[in-house]
């Protein structure tokens, strides 16, 4: 009720004010339709051969509000949402149904139906910006993007499914070509009056210079909740299996990523992101408190030649992975889930074992539907694991191009407590067509070919088949 009761006061808020705004400024709008289709075959890469296959649709509107010069209200909505998924942009799957099918009439009965579920808005975006003399204050649900988008990622991507936000106060300096940014954001607002709040405090500073076309920057963040208001989960995320009580103490992470970006040429372009996060869970096994130390490094390497049609990249990196023996430290290091190196690999779930220790990011054995990733949309990420990951694309004319993707990735931690887990995850190769009639419409179709290693054995315990996955894409922008 609390979600539509704001969508429609924002509606009657703009529409009394329209003529007062149309005076002062202006309002745009722009936006993102999409639609989706996924097929994979034997997605759990054993020899259960489960299959799935899903059809997905979104639509992202982003209005901006020119109240005055320098001054500006922007927000996004997100129309047709997955309630299995909350607070992301997957969009809402094809056949929403109206209800749980067990009452007897077209308006809550799914077998009877006549119409689709009606979906609510989401407003994951709306903040102030006012630009002085000598700096930009930001003030309001603000989307959070850094770097590559290993760690802040704000998913404004075509076919991103995740993003990165905070309700914040942010104040940008500039110096010439340096900027700091102090941000403060409020991540909960508990009980008023009452300990149990979790904050974040930021600073970002950037250097960015235009004629060597180098950029360089820095994120520090430190996210605080005190006792009563950690909610830090034990097992399986922190613990390893040990037995855990709720977080008894206060919960401090303190994260750092380092960015580098710069044009070799005019064909070459190098950009790397390094992140480390330490600090203190407030969780407590049977064994000690459960502190967190982990580490992440992405490179890019982009060959674009002006006058050719053939362009190569390269993706590589690593990140640290949590052993499961070492029960009061957990050194897991999840990438953005916006962030894929390919379609299947580090992106579907592709096995019941936790390989990847990824349970903090997504649902874990909590149910059949999060027990088995047949049931899952791409929730993966990348963490325990090394991976190379070439890509060479051919343009065949302006609205033509075709591309070629190798991934190969080993691990770096034994993920399952007490077994031998061998480190070779596997290998994929993925072929992608692209068609783009139009500057703001495009056409993906990828064919994806996941061969498991023997880390899919999980010690043992599993048996491992090949992986075939196939999607057609398309989106609208304006």
């Amino acid at each position: 009720m609390s979600k539509t009761l704001t969508v429609f006061c924002t509606v009657l808020l703009q529409m009394t004010f329209l003529q007062t705004f149309a005076h002062a400024g202006d309002i745009d709008w722009t936006g993102t339709y999409r639609v989706e289709g996924v097929k994979v075959e034997n997605a759990e890469a054993n020899s259960e051969e489960k299959n799935k296959q899903y059809i997905l649709h979104h639509l992202v509107l982003k209005p901006k509000i020119t109240a005055y010069d320098g001054l500006t209200i922007q927000g996004r909505f997100d129309i047709l949402n997955s309630g299995g998924y909350p607070n992301s942009q997957l969009g809402q799957f094809f056949g929403s149904g109206v209800g749980g099918g067990t009452n007897n009439n077209s308006t809550n009965n799914n077998v009877l139906s006549d119409n689709q579920q009606a979906d609510m808005i989401a407003v994951n975006e709306l903040y102030l910006t006012f630009v002085q003399e000598f700096g930009v204050l930001t003030v309001g649900r603000a989307p959070l993007q850094f770097g590559l988008g290993m760690s802040y990622n704000a998913g404004t991507g075509a076919f991103d499914h995740w993003f990165d936000n905070r309700d914040m106060v942010a104040y940008k300096m500039s110096f010439g070509n340096l900027t700091f940014t102090p941000m403060m954001a409020k991540v909960v607002e508990g009980e008023l009056g009452y300990e149990d709040d979790i904050d974040d405090f930021m600073l970002q500073v950037m250097y960015e210079n235009p004629d060597t076309e180098l950029k360089l920057g820095a994120m520090y963040r430190i996210r605080h909740a005190g006792r009563y208001g950690n909610s830090a989960p034990g097992t399986p995320v922190f613990g390893d299996g040990a037995a855990t009580s709720p977080a008894s103490a206060g919960f401090k992470g303190e994260y750092l990523n380092l960015f580098f970006s710069r044009w070799v040429g005019e064909s070459f372009k190098i950009g790397m992101e390094a992140s480390t996060q330490k600090g203190e869970t407030g969780v407590i096994s049977s064994l000690g408190t459960v502190s967190m130390d982990a580490y992440g490094v992405a490179l890019e390497i982009d060959w674009v030649p002006k006058a050719s049609s053939f362009h190569a990249g390269l993706k590589a990196g690593v990140a640290s992975g949590d052993d499961a023996n070492t029960v009061n430290n957990y050194e897991g290091f999840m990438f953005d889930r916006n962030y894929d190196v390919a379609f299947l690999l580090f992106n579907h779930p592709l096995s019941r074992y936790d390989l990847f220790r990824t349970a903090g990011n997504r649902p874990q054995a909590t149910g059949v539907e999060t027990s088995y990733p047949s049931f899952r949309a791409d929730e993966e990420t990348i963490s325990n694991v090394m991976y190379f990951a070439p890509h060479f694309k051919y343009k065949w004319s302006d609205t033509f191009d075709s591309q070629l993707g190798l991934t190969y990735a080993q691990l770096n931690s034994d993920p399952i407590q007490g077994a031998s887990v061998d480190k070779a995850v596997g290998f994929e190769v993925d072929i992608t067509l692209n068609y783009k009639p139009y500057e703001n419409v495009q056409w993906v179709n990828r064919f994806g070919v996941f061969a498991p290693g023997a880390a899919f054995e999980a010690g043992g315990q599993n048996d491992p088949k090949t992986v075939y996955g196939l999607e057609t894409k398309a989106a609208i922008t304006f």
